[in-house]
């Protein structure tokens, strides 16, 4: 493994070491998906993945060093899950003078703005269908390398609030806000970092679906246990919203208050109908561009 319950993940990119494993796992997924999982390590003894494994991975019952595949598939995702949850911090410092930095660019340009900060209030998936973390947990979470942190990217903040002026039948709004495809919207968006967060940024979330296209009844239904990784409950993310003076009045402001207070109420990510990636609003801060 490339990094252990030891490692101070702000003095490394995490980035680069979810991919290096995700390599390790994939190599390791391909004997598990050939219907090899039954097998032990030692009988691929020959290939680089049983060294790999023998030195890395610990089992009760080590003396012997016969390791399942899939076992060790398995122990290696919780592991890492573990891991990040325990020992992944990112610099929260760093992130919060990007964004005042970004707002201080934005207002000497004369834009008006709307600082929001947004808090997880259930373990939340933004991007299950990126590829970081994919070749591992085989979902993946929006993660920019450059700030070592997750983030919700400006496009999906835009979307849902779109969706959500649509949900009204105000077309009209909704172009003039968001913009067509030959016309550009008023409103820009920046994406959205983690600023602070009242315990972990990662958990691992267990998932146990029952049923596969091979299931023809219910008798050979097969629960098989899914670690995923989620970002935690309490992790406030902050994004600005901005747009020229005198483009709203005072009606489209409270529109907007209000579809921010709705879009984080209904949720932001995936698996939202089941009660994940659900916010609540921590604050809203307008100011005008003069």
């Amino acid at each position: 493994m490339y990094f252990s319950y030891n490692t101070n993940f702000q003095f490394i990119n995490l980035y680069s070491i979810l991919q290096l494993e995700g390599i390790i796992m994939s190599i390791l997924r391909l004997y598990f998906n050939n219907k090899a999982s039954e097998k032990k390590l030692d009988d691929f003894e020959n290939l680089p993945i049983a060294e790999i494994y023998k030195n890395y991975i610990i089992f009760e019952n080590n003396q012997e060093q016969r390791y399942y595949i899939k076992d060790i598939y398995n122990l290696k995702k919780r592991q890492i899950a573990e891991l990040l949850s325990i020992n992944y911090k990112p610099n929260f410092y760093e992130l919060r003078n990007a964004t005042n930095n970004t707002k201080e660019i934005l207002e000497k340009l004369k834009y008006s703005l709307i600082d929001i900060k947004i808090k997880t209030s259930s373990k939340t998936f933004i991007g299950v269908s990126t590829q970081f973390g994919f070749t591992i947990f085989e979902s993946g979470i929006s993660f920019d390398p450059i700030f070592n942190a997750p983030y919700i990217p400006a496009s999906e903040i835009k979307g849902i609030l779109r969706s959500l002026v649509k949900e009204e039948q105000d077309m009209k709004l909704a172009e003039k806000l968001f913009g067509t495809e030959n016309n550009e919207g008023i409103l820009m968006i920046t994406d959205a970092y983690p600023i602070s967060a009242e315990h972990s940024i990662f958990l691992p979330e267990i998932i146990t679906p029952h049923y596969t296209s091979e299931v023809k009844q219910e008798t050979e239904v097969n629960p098989n246990p899914v670690i995923l990784l989620a970002i935690a409950p309490g992790v406030t993310f902050e994004f600005l919203v901005y747009y020229k003076n005198q483009s709203l009045d005072d009606k489209e402001k409270e529109i907007i208050k209000n579809l921010i207070f709705k879009m984080s109420k209904e949720g932001i990510g995936a698996k939202t109908t089941l009660g994940f990636s659900q916010f609540k609003v921590s604050e809203i801060s307008w100011s005008v561009g003069n």
